[in-house]
């Protein structure tokens, strides 16, 4: 029998209710017994003995004795002799005895198990109800760990298989399969990063594991794998006798904090290089501003740039014939002293490789920025084999080039190149590489317009000299032969001999010729230099102002021992051209010859040329020393001695400028000794029928 919980019974379970029952109990255990006492009169006290227990059972000490009561008052009264009486006889007063013994016994085993059966009812519900809280608590923390803010993970045996993943850890494994499966087969990654051997420490160690900012491969639904960065705990779990059967691991996201802490050092490391950056400008401009020589300069100014800016810092310049010449390999390793005389000989060249960064710049006139070289991109880079040897023994991995431009001409290209510090050039790299290539490209103008300045008051005063020489050259003879003219007067006071005037005037008509020449190409000179140098062209042939030319000169020729010989052939050379322009041209290539021709013949050669006309004019004189022919042309230029030679230096400076504004070009080839030959090339503007006509 099971006690029921009273508050099941709320009628019954009262003082009166139990009372109630009792005596319930016992008028039906009175009556069974007078049913039946007919059959077993032996027995009288049997049903009552079950109203007692019920009374006790039910109601406790109180109802069980007013049933024992009221029992031994029927029984003694109906069912004991004497019957009616309330006198038992011997026999009958230890039956009742026996009987209030008994049931004052089984009240008592009644109450102790009614409330033994209470206290366990209470106990089964305490059971239930914590039973319940567990479970409660147990949902609770399952649903905790589940939507927990980092990663747990739960793994058993020595194959680290997975019984439970919850929702972040899936987001950051990006699969939800976990649970079942072997940690090395499902995150096929683990084992190459090493997170497979450190289960396997943990787990045969039982030594907790903690790391700090441990990479983690992310992977979100793009399927693009992000790097992540958690706190990541080990922690072995044990069963009931202390081994080790489990682990139990918990990742806390901390890319936030990492990335936060990335980006203040990153932006430390701007600062710092802001400041470093900063400090070379400065030193930069005053390395700059120290000297006017520019090769010092740009050398002192690539020694400063390492290693602060770079491990290797090239220069190279524009030499005035046109070429490149790399002036400095400047580095911050003694033991690269040798590299860098073999650098030294790789410079840029215009007609190499193109996509050799200086060569590129050069070619470009723009910067070039190499972020990452490899082996294989520096072989396609290099000019040949051994430049690419050299250049992997450089080892660069970034490279900018920047070139040197000023007045839109490029003076050269400021290279520089992290090698062995395993930098990397970015874009606020190439801003500041182009800040001090511009600062470079100044410092090289000023010290190139300085030198040209010196230069020309070098030339200037040369030219005053020379051209107050050369003025009074045809000065002195004028002014003696008229003192000789006036003295002839005065010595025949008649009329003077007219042979004798004739004589005195004509030698001042040449001096006076030579006079208007030289005040004609200054004049030249000046109408050039502010851009008034103005052409009539007119359609003339060619063949016959060379011929007037050559025929003027041949006396002066003959003078100084030399011959004129003019090659034209049976053909006329039509063309648009100034007549006097050209005859100046002519004019001033062939005085040059009778003037340096020393006496040996002269070839004057005329010849029709791709629609236009082509004039050869070579002599065998004293020729010009290869490093005067390059600035042959330019303005007061002289190959020779003024001492030796008469001559402004003005004659093929205007001969260059005439022929280029008619449209054509001259040059001149030489060998000192062997003479010198000028080329004029002119193009006819005329149709190639009009430019050729055989008459």
């Amino acid at each position: 029998m099971h006690a029921r919980p009273e508050r099941h019974h709320p009628l019954w379970a009262s003082r009166a209710g139990r009372y109630g029952v009792a005596l319930l109990a016992f008028v039906a255990a009175w009556l069974i017994q007078t049913c039946v006492a007919s059959f077993i009169p032996a027995t009288p006290f049997l049903f009552f003995f079950g109203a007692v227990m019920v009374s006790g059972w039910w109601g406790g000490w109180g109802p069980a004795l007013a049933t024992t009561l009221l029992s031994v008052v029927v029984v003694d009264f109906y069912f004991l002799e004497p019957l009616l009486t309330l006198m038992p006889g011997t026999g009958g007063a230890v039956s009742l005895a026996v009987f209030v013994v008994l049931a004052l016994l089984m009240t008592k085993l009644n109450v102790m198990l009614r409330k033994a059966n209470a206290e366990r009812a209470q106990l089964l519900e305490r059971e239930r109800a914590a039973r319940n809280e567990a479970e409660a608590g147990q949902a609770q923390l399952h649903a905790l760990f589940r939507d927990a803010p980092a990663g747990i993970i739960l793994m058993h045996g020595p194959r680290h298989i997975f019984s439970f993943s919850n929702t972040m850890n899936n987001t950051l494994t990006g699969t939800d399969t976990l649970v079942g499966q072997e940690a090395s087969k499902a995150l096929p990654w683990a084992e190459s990063r090493g997170f497979i051997t450190l289960l396997d420490e943990v787990y045969r160690t039982g030594v907790p594991f903690t790391g700090n900012a441990v990479p983690f491969p992310r992977k979100p639904p793009n399927d693009e794998i992000q790097e992540t960065y958690l706190n990541i705990v080990y922690q072995p779990t044990r069963n009931e006798q202390g081994e080790v059967d489990g682990i139990a691991g918990f990742g806390f996201d901390v890319t936030d904090l990492v990335r936060a802490r990335q980006r203040a050092e990153a932006l430390t490391h701007e600062l710092q290089l802001a400041e470093a950056r900063d400090w070379l400008l400065a030193e930069s401009g005053a390395v700059l501003a120290s000297s006017l020589d520019d090769e010092t300069t740009l050398r002192n100014m690539a020694k400063l740039v390492v290693p602060t800016f770079a491990d290797w810092c090239l220069v190279d310049v524009a030499e005035p014939d046109g070429t490149f010449r790399r002036l400095e390999a400047a580095h911050f390793r003694l033991e690269d002293d040798a590299l860098a005389e073999d650098i030294l000989r790789f410079g840029l060249q215009p007609s190499g490789n193109p996509g050799h960064p200086p060569t590129g710049a050069l070619l470009k006139a723009e910067t070039v920025h190499v972020e990452l070289l490899t082996r294989e991109r520096i072989h396609e880079l290099a000019h040949d084999a051994e430049h690419a040897r050299v250049l992997e023994a450089i080892g660069p991995v970034s490279y900018i080039s920047v070139p040197l431009i000023a007045r839109g001409q490029v003076l050269g290209v400021l290279s520089f190149i992290h090698a062995r510090s395993g930098r990397h050039y970015s874009t606020s790299d190439l801003a500041f590489a182009k800040e001090l290539a511009h600062r470079a490209a100044l410092s090289l103008e000023n010290a190139r317009l300085y030198a040209e300045a010196r230069e020309a008051i070098r030339l200037r005063d040369e030219f005053m000299s020379i051209a107050s020489h050369e003025l009074k050259t045809p000065l002195t003879p004028l002014s003696l032969k008229l003192q000789a003219l006036s003295r002839e007067l005065a010595r025949h006071p008649g009329p003077v001999p007219r042979d004798l005037v004739e004589s005195y005037v004509a030698v001042g008509a040449r001096q006076v010729q030579k006079l208007a020449e030289l005040v004609g190409d200054l004049l030249d000179v000046s109408r050039i230099s502010a851009g008034r140098l103005s052409l009539e062209l007119e359609e003339l042939e060619l063949g016959s102002l060379v011929r007037d030319v050559v025929t003027r000169y041949e006396p002066q020729a003959a003078r100084t021992g030399s011959s004129l010989q003019l090659e034209a052939g049976d053909f006329d050379i039509l063309g648009r051209w100034d007549r006097l322009r050209l005859e100046q041209v002519i004019t001033n290539l062939v005085d040059n010859a009778v003037k340096y021709g020393n006496g040996r013949p002269i070839h004057v050669r005329l010849e029709p040329h791709d629609g236009g006309a082509k004039l050869t004019v070579r002599d065998e004189g004293i020729g010009i020393e290869p490093q005067h022919l390059p600035r042959l042309f330019g303005r007061f230029e002289r190959a020779v001695s003024e001492r030796n030679y008469g001559g402004l230096g003005l004659g093929l400076y205007i001969t260059r400028t005439l022929v280029e504004a008619m449209g054509g070009r001259v040059h001149v080839e030489s060998r000192l000794g062997r003479g010198s030959t000028f080329t004029v090339e002119l193009p006819s503007h005329l149709g190639a029928e009009q430019a050729r006509q055989t008459p």
